[in-house]
């Protein structure tokens, strides 16, 4: 299986995941108004949304290189940044988990969480279910970012080697490779962004 693949099936996944957690999210602010759970539990949402911020702020500066020129002039600087980093970065969203877990006991042991109403139940059971498979027990969400960020160096280093000898074919194959990177990463760039404001506007209602 081609580098590429391997990076774009874990962007889906990520992408995949915060839009399964912000469908939660929306469907609980919008059936509880009661302070006491919508703020810790918007604080497990902001905690788990980290991670995508770890995503975004690592990769997307990747995919501002559009042209030829700007990826000749940025690519080294931004391709040895990623390289010195990326192994402390990717300790991050495992801590975030711990942190959310924690937070996530809490509301565990709350009446909203025991609720009987059919759409509420629902809904926390497939919260249960995500924060079991992605977030603590299996914990996939850090499993993909540490996969996506440790395959993504072997492609930089092949684009690298090929700069010094071919530029244009090692820009061509370099963005081939991010164009479809950004799909993913706009999207989770996009998803994050509105659950940012979600959880503001929910903070400013209670």
């Amino acid at each position: 299986m081609g580098i590429e693949q391997i990076i774009t099936e874990e962007l889906a996944s990520i992408s995949m995941t915060l839009g399964e957690m912000s469908a939660i999210a929306n469907l609980i602010n919008g059936e509880i108004k009661n302070e006491a759970f919508i703020t810790p539990f918007s604080e497990v949402i902001e905690e788990i949304s980290k991670s995508y911020d770890v995503v975004i702020e690592n990769l997307l500066p990747f995919t501002e290189l559009v042209t030829e020129e700007s990826f000749m002039e940025k690519f080294d600087e931004l391709a040895t940044n990623y390289k010195e980093c990326y192994l402390k970065e990717i300790s991050k969203p495992r801590i975030y988990a711990d942190e959310a877990y924690e937070q996530y006991l809490v509301l565990q042991s709350m009446k909203e969480c025991k609720t009987r109403f059919p759409l509420l139940k629902r809904t926390f059971t497939r919260f249960d279910e995500f924060i079991d498979k992605w977030v603590t027990n299996d914990a996939w969400l850090a499993m993909g970012i540490d996969n996506l960020f440790k395959r993504l160096p072997h492609l930089l280093n092949e684009v690298t080697g090929l700069k010094q000898n071919d530029p244009d074919d090692a820009f061509v194959i370099y963005h081939s490779a991010f164009s479809t990177f950004k799909i993913y990463l706009d999207v989770i760039s996009q998803q994050r962004q509105q659950l940012g404001m979600q959880n503001n506007k929910v903070a400013v209602a209670v």
